[in-house]
């Protein structure tokens, strides 16, 4: 049995980098999140300004992951008994969030989109899967590059990434990106 880090853990550590690469890049921002963003939820009906795309915001609108791929999908697509589906947006940071589990909270994983300074989040991500002793193994075929790490795969499309958190299975985590892609 693989021990694997609880989701909102691994969500909190992508968050954190998020936020630590955007204050040092001084970015500038018309609001300000709350100190994780783990645990804010907006309604799946996809709340969030659309103000256009940047060079910061890869999409230009709110992604509704959970809608996108319903729990029944990703339970079918990870093998996992995912009955539960919940938002976890962090609409300031460009950050849609879905936090899949099982009924009881034992199993589950975090399917991100991130679509603001999305390429210098995904180098930290790497960074920050090296720097804890993770081996980071480069992924051809999807996105414009991809890896996988330490029970997380991530894929950059332009200006936007999805990455999928705390499922051990590579083969099923790049299957729900190639899922969603298309429907962004």
């Amino acid at each position: 049995m693989t021990t694997r880090p609880p989701a909102n853990l691994v969500s909190l550590m992508s968050a954190a980098v998020a936020t630590a690469l955007l204050a040092g890049c001084g970015s500038s921002i018309g609001t300000t999140a709350s100190s994780s963003g783990v645990g804010s939820q907006s309604s799946s009906g996809g709340s969030g300004s659309s103000s256009g795309t940047s060079i910061t915001d890869g999409i230009g609108h709110s992604v509704s992951v959970c809608s996108l791929i319903p729990a029944g999908t990703a339970a079918s697509v990870s093998g996992e008994a995912i009955t539960v589906a919940q938002e976890q947006d962090t609409p300031s940071y460009k950050i849609w969030s879905c936090n899949y589990t099982s009924a009881d909270g034992a199993t589950g994983f975090v399917l991100d989109v991130l679509a603001m300074d999305a390429a210098a989040g995904y180098d930290a991500d790497i960074q920050a899967a090296q720097t804890v002793g993770a081996t980071v193994t480069q992924i051809s075929g999807l996105g414009d590059k991809a890896f996988s790490g330490i029970h997380q795969v991530e894929a950059l499309f332009g200006n936007y990434s999805i990455s999928v958190a705390n499922l051990s299975s590579d083969a099923a985590s790049e299957t729900l990106i190639k899922d969603l892609q298309p429907k962004i």
